[in-house]
């Protein structure tokens, strides 16, 4: 078993450590982990820029004990997954239908460990690829819940999108976006802007100190390039009004690092969603004090009962 392990975040029970061979020969690790309680479905779990399997211990763990199984995945270019570029901290894509389908492929290859239906749980960045998978009818649920999605980026204007297109476009996909960190140094606390929950983020930083190969700097100019060719194809109009299946989302108030607007525009396009503020929550509502985390949870479970009912 290859985890990585820190005190105080246990392993999910059952879980199992996979490798599938993406586009380009690319390594791509998932976790499957069973149900603890009477079996209600599979939850999909679709992570962040950045983030990586360790991370969603805690949630798996909760996912389990309300009967679902889980698959949880490192996308290409970060976590233990395999590089694109030779620098391993450069968060990299080619394109976003890299990761759509290497998750679509996880989805196949271990069906047997996913009985349906099957809820997508996204944050953040895996918000943009779980949709652009359901959108593109790659990957098929009955729900899916959004935390923090990245269908805009607060930094992200109309003159950076189209400088990141055309240096990738002359062959500079692979150099550091302008003004982002080049390499890895652990975040302080103070001020930092996904939590508000100080043993949680530290956990986070205490399981990429622990296995340095789970550092990610910040993205290169065609991952800026590529997000945002996703989030323009998800604003397409009438690009989502055939994702008839329940949808949650969850918009963090006090929110430094996706646009949130983008948010109350894919909920109005799309025909049955739900729409939450968390009030004292930053961008990552999973990794947030308990009192956030709850309000997620609950509105989650709303969803889950729509498709996934509870036994007696």
């Amino acid at each position: 078993m290859a985890f990585v392990r820190v005190p105080g975040n246990e392993i999910p029970e059952g879980a199992e450590e996979h490798w599938l061979e993406g586009r380009g020969g690319i390594k791509v690790r998932v976790l499957t982990a069973p149900a603890r309680a009477p079996q209600r479905g599979s939850v999909i779990v679709a992570p962040g820029r950045t983030e990586f399997i360790e991370k969603y211990f805690e949630v798996i763990g909760e996912l389990q004990q309300r009967g679902f199984a889980v698959l949880c995945i490192d996308w290409r270019g970060q976590g233990l997954s395999g590089r694109e570029v030779e620098n391993s901290v450069k968060g990299h894509f080619v394109s976003f239908d890299d990761p759509v389908n290497d998750l679509a492929t996880a989805m196949k290859v271990f069906a047997d460990k996913l009985p349906r239906p099957h809820i997508g749980l996204a944050h953040s960045m895996g918000g943009a690829i779980l949709l652009r998978a359901m959108q593109t009818r790659r990957v098929e649920l009955d729900a899916a819940a959004f935390s923090a999605p990245m269908w805009g980026i607060a930094s992200l204007n109309k003159f950076a999108k189209r400088y990141a297109s055309f240096m990738t476009s002359v062959g500079a996909g692979g150099m550091f976006a302008p003004s982002v960190d080049t390499r890895w140094k652990r975040e302080p606390f103070k001020n930092n802007p996904v939590t508000s929950d100080q043993e949680r983020h530290a956990r986070c930083q205490d399981l990429i100190s622990q296995e340095p190969r789970l550092a990610l700097a910040g993205p290169t100019l065609g991952w800026v390039a590529a997000a945002g060719g996703v989030i323009d194809s998800i604003a397409q109009p009438s690009a989502l009004a055939h994702l008839r299946v329940p949808i949650l989302v969850a918009t963090a108030a006090q929110e430094e690092l996706v646009d949130n607007a983008s948010h109350d525009r894919v909920v109005a396009a799309l025909p049955d969603a739900v729409h939450i503020v968390v009030p004292d929550s930053k961008h990552e509502i999973l990794m947030e004090r308990d009192e956030a985390r709850a309000q997620f949870w609950a509105a989650f479970d709303s969803l889950a009962a729509r498709v996934a009912p509870a036994h007696a």
